[in-house]
């Protein structure tokens, strides 16, 4: 149970990683384009000061891949971190579940259903991996 526990967990952290790296290349490769620009180059105001959201759409999406990708990370030094014998941290397991909600969230409201599906089965994985470290302490 605990070896599974742990493979379910470092899947979870390495697909997280893999996520964060795919938004980043598509960032790069799709969303940083001149159509794109003259469609967003408009001025908002955020938090009292005027801002482009050219700028601010950029900013929030590179942002995203990148902390996709210290997510994972963060995660796989925490299981690295672990004793042979011990079992993924339950708090470590509910923070990557509360963050695939919101996947599953922004998916379902924003995004399309590929967030819905990938978020439901990192739900699923993450879920027994929780269990079988629940049972398993």
């Amino acid at each position: 149970m605990q070896k599974t526990a742990k493979i379910l967990y470092g899947l979870n952290s390495i697909t997280t990683i893999f996520i964060g790296a795919l938004h980043t290349i598509a960032h790069y490769q799709d969303l940083v384009t001149a159509k794109i620009q003259s469609l967003l180059e408009h001025n908002i105001i955020v938090t009292g000061q005027e801002a482009s959201i050219w700028n601010l759409w950029q900013g929030m999406s590179l942002m995203m891949g990148l902390l996709l990708i210290i997510v994972g990370l963060l995660h796989l030094v925490i299981l690295n971190d672990l004793d042979k014998e011990s079992y993924p941290p339950v708090g470590g397991s509910l923070v990557m579940m509360l963050m695939l909600i919101f996947v599953f969230y922004a998916g379902l409201n924003f995004f399309s259903s590929w967030q819905v599906v990938g978020a439901s089965v990192g739900l699923i994985l993450q879920s027994i991996c929780l269990v079988l470290t629940v049972r398993g302490k």
